[in-house]
């Protein structure tokens, strides 16, 4: 059989730490259900830079129609693996534990249908838990009778009516993988994505393509994002004049890039004992790649040959995203900085 391979849809990753927004950190893998539904399906997926294109094998007689080519094919899902470990350092998202990780999917964003994360970017509402087939399930009024359900897709597919136990043990192999919610006596305890494949250590996310979404939706090709904003950091620079330089330094300095203003110089004794001249951003700015401009340190001194007043401009570096750490205290708490050494 000779085959046409039609393209029926486009999955962008963005992160506008990166200039037009290209985030190559990231690679799908494919669940191993999902590979064989692939490979049933005749389905391929082509990444490029940040760019995952997904293609239909078509008979070169035939035409693609995505309900008659897709009938049957359920739910397909993929690993969203990172590669880069500074992510979550430049990303404006927290961190996840082991036991939980994003989910993305088409048709979650009723505003934005092109989006596969709830809001205009990743953020704390797409994580859930991750649990295998198999978990225990803590029940803290073991004295009373509870009632315990498995829903998914908003139908009950479980119920437990359970007395006297503290630690009950559900075993929910005979579901296929996806998103299902633990509830006890009507009270919605926990939404989780389900597997019996252990996730690769590097996965962050579940990527889920919901079929009859594509089938509803599709008209010659989808094109989907998946979006990442940038963390806002407060800027600082460490100044540090050496002192074999043998100057005097009569004021010093920064001008921003558009105009935001810089607070300081203040005096800091920093790591071997020398002591800096910090300047820090009035308010957080946006991190980025690469800067089309930089900041520049204004300093005026004089030495010891001559009383005259020079001036010399540096041009700052763009932060350090491997130097980011957070205030633990005083009235920046909790906000991020990014603290880079500038020696004169």
């Amino acid at each position: 059989m000779n085959l046409n391979y039609h393209k029926w849809m486009e999955l962008k990753i963005i992160n506008n730490y990166f200039e037009n927004g290209v985030c190559s950190a990231f690679d799908l893998i494919p669940f191993n259900s999902t590979s064989h539904q692939m490979n049933n399906y005749r389905i391929l997926k082509k990444r490029e830079k940040n760019t995952f294109s997904f293609y239909a094998g078509i008979n070169s007689t035939e035409s693609f129609e995505v309900d008659t080519h897709f009938n049957g094919l359920e739910d397909i899902y993929f690993q969203l693996i990172n590669n880069d470990s500074l992510f979550f350092n430049y990303t404006d998202i927290p961190s996840i534990s082991d036991n939980e990780l994003y989910y993305f999917q088409n048709g979650i964003n009723a505003n934005k249908p092109e989006f596969f994360q709830k809001t205009q970017f990743v953020a704390q509402q797409d994580l859930i838990g991750l649990r295998s087939k198999r978990f225990n399930v803590n029940l803290t009024n073991e004295d009373k009778e509870v009632i315990l359900e498995i829903k998914s897709n908003s139908e009950t597919v479980i119920t437990k009516t359970i007395s006297g136990i503290k630690i009950y043990s559900l075993n929910l192999s005979q579901f296929d993988n996806g998103v299902y919610q633990l509830w006890v006596n009507d009270q919605l305890q926990e939404t989780f994505f389900m597997s019996d494949q252990e996730v690769d250590q590097n996965c962050i996310g579940v990527v889920r393509l919901n079929v009859k979404e594509v089938i509803d939706q599709y008209s010659n090709n989808l094109d989907y994002t998946i979006n990442f904003n940038a963390r806002n950091v407060f800027w600082q620079y460490q100044v540090v004049v050496s002192k074999s330089r043998k100057i005097q330094v009569h004021d010093m300095n920064i001008s921003g890039i558009k105009d935001e203003k810089y607070q300081g110089p203040v005096d800091q004794e920093i790591i071997g004992g020398q002591t800096a001249q910090v300047f820090i951003t009035s308010s957080p700015l946006q991190l980025q790649n690469k800067l089309e401009q930089n900041p520049q340190l204004q300093v005026t001194y004089s030495n010891d040959f001559s009383n005259r007043k020079n001036q010399v401009e540096i041009k700052l570096p763009n932060p350090d995203v491997e130097q980011i750490k957070k205030y633990n205290q005083g009235e920046n708490e909790g906000s991020f900085f990014s603290s880079t050494i500038v020696y004169v």
